[in-house]
């Protein structure tokens, strides 16, 4: 990799972590992380403040960690801080820091020894589990195309029901998507529903005159039809989230909450066999305590929330055992933990969805302190000692 390239590339991580790429830059970046998975560890090690500090370090040590050289680097920090981003002095300081620590890592890979060979687990892809009224089972892959009955085609990775025949408002299908997959539904009003992994849908092949409603298991993002004259309502274990029309995410899989985020629109939010509705606006989660029978809502940024649906995981602060039964679901593998306190480490950045997942797994080890082995579909985490 020459000079030149690891500079570009240096400016480019720097504007990325302050927002600040243009559209072209951006589609440059995606491509390099793209093309390799240390490029891709890269990427998500300089989004760790911990990480850039050790790295400094490192180069510092060279010079025997002259003091005013180290507290001028130190001050002019590239990452968030508090959530606020510390400003540069001069462009060439960001450049110059970066860069240290891109040819630290280039000059390192071949020195670098492979603690663990990763076997060859294979990220999720397009797949789900037809279940009819008649109680016939009907697979669905990738790129499958299959005409199933009248109105009803399989194609694109999407199962579409379009012109059904109206009196089959009480016939209802299951869509099921196991671990290590997702799907698209397209609904008879045109609605359409993007399953996560370990998910259920129970739905009607055509929807009644009067409502539009559904039953969710596990994690879905709706894109929903307006129709003023039929709500569209999703019944989500214990909660209930009515809309007219409107883009949203729904979440039963933490055995404690249910979540929904809405991105735009409006919804209600509603615990079952109670009167009281909660409006949610857009950028809210409303979270159900399953224990508590309470509901908070709060402002958040939506696209952790919401990322899954658009190919990318985004973690924000998020705990190390969250992010792992994500990946558990995903990758559709077992997690051990020889030391508990792994679950409470947390992690900060976005990974591409259908990753290898040694990518994924060098870059959150490498900045948790935490080391793995991968028997069979078994993942083991340890602290580095």
């Amino acid at each position: 990799m020459n000079f030149d390239l690891e500079h570009h590339i240096a400016e480019l991580l720097y504007k990325s972590i302050r927002g600040e790429l243009s559209d072209s830059e951006r589609e440059y970046l995606e491509q390099w992380r793209s093309d390799s998975p240390k490029h891709e560890a890269l990427f998500m090690r300089v989004q760790d403040d911990k990480y850039i500090d050790q790295e400094l370090e490192v180069f510092i040590n060279g010079e025997k960690k002259n003091s005013i050289l180290w507290e001028c680097i130190r001050e002019n920090s590239i990452l968030r801080r508090k959530r606020n981003l510390i400003r540069f002095s001069s462009w060439s300081t960001a450049a110059i820091l970066l860069l240290i620590v891109g040819i630290s890592l280039f000059m390192r890979d071949r020195q670098e020894v492979v603690l663990v060979a990763t076997q060859n687990v294979l990220p999720g892809d397009h797949k789900a589990i037809l279940l009819m009224d008649n109680g016939e089972k009907i697979e669905l892959s990738d790129s499958m195309q299959l005409a199933i009955g009248k109105g009803i085609l399989a194609s694109d990775n999407q199962l579409e029901y379009g012109n059904t025949e109206k009196n089959l408002a009480s016939v209802y299908h299951t869509l099921k998507i196991p671990r290590g997959g997702e799907y698209r539904l397209k609904l008879s009003d045109g609605t359409v529903v993007f399953l996560n992994s370990e998910s259920e849908l129970r739905y009607p092949v055509n929807f009644g005159a009067n409502s539009r409603e559904v039953e969710l298991k596990g994690e879905a993002f709706f894109d929903v039809v307006t129709d003023q004259q039929r709500p569209f309502v999703v019944r989500a274990e214990q909660v209930r989230v009515k809309v007219l029309g409107t883009s949203f995410n729904v979440n039963t899989y933490d055995k404690d909450y249910i979540e929904t985020v809405l991105v735009e629109g409006s919804i209600e939010f509603q615990i079952n066999a109670h009167n009281q509705e909660w409006r949610i606006k857009p950028n809210e989660l409303a979270r159900f305590d399953r224990k508590n029978k309470t509901i908070e809502v709060k402002e958040v940024d939506v696209l952790p929330y919401v990322s899954w649906k658009e190919g990318y995981f985004v973690f924000k602060n998020q705990s190390m055992e969250k992010i792992m039964n994500i990946m558990a679901r995903w990758y559709d593998i077992k997690i051990k933990y020889e030391d508990e306190t792994i679950k409470t480490l947390h992690f900060t950045g976005d990974i591409k969805r259908h990753a290898d997942i040694s990518v994924i797994l060098k870059a959150l080890t490498s900045s948790v302190n935490v080391n793995y082995t991968l028997n069979g579909r078994e993942l083991i985490l340890y602290i580095n000692k």
